[in-house]
């Protein structure tokens, strides 16, 4: 795996740099999170409750955090090394109701098929976490920044 060497810094964290680059950031996020890859640490979980907590977060993006979490088992409990089971667990019962609950009213965002796929599994009927049928936009979104395992790197420049 190549590393690379280009990542922005982070002085105050994952989540204090995430918050300001705003909706397009926090679904490019959502979209690239992976609980279990190399380096990531409690900072993801983190990041992800701060980004769920704000009004202006997408219900596409909370729907696939929710699903990447129930993927990995933070509702029962199951956490990678360098996260908190109890926190994982209060996270997503938190979330869980939110979106339940409807909250998330803005749906400007759409999904890939793969993560479409990911929510339908883990959200619905017969999911770990059901909710009612979610609706989700159809807009592709141009963040300003990569996210990889808890790094941001400045967007790829075309070839």
């Amino acid at each position: 795996m190549n590393r690379r060497s280009d990542a922005l810094p982070m002085r105050d964290g994952l989540t204090a740099a995430l918050l300001p680059l705003g909706p397009a950031m926090w679904h490019d996020f959502a979209q690239t999170l992976d609980w279990a890859a190399p380096g990531a640490t409690i900072d993801l979980l983190l990041a992800a409750d701060a980004i769920t907590d704000r009004p202006d977060c997408d219900r596409a993006t909370a729907a696939l955090i929710l699903a990447c979490a129930g993927a990995a088992g933070f509702h029962r409990g199951e956490v990678p090394a360098g996260f908190d089971a109890g926190a994982a667990q209060a996270f997503t019962r938190r979330l869980h109701a939110d979106l339940a609950a409807g909250r998330f009213a803005v749906a400007r965002f759409g999904l890939s098929p793969s993560a479409l796929q990911l929510i339908h599994r883990e959200l619905g009927p017969q999911g770990a976490l059901p909710l009612p049928p979610l609706t989700f936009g159809r807009a592709e979104v141009e963040a300003p920044a990569a996210h990889v395992a808890g790094r941001l790197y400045p967007p790829s420049a075309p070839l």
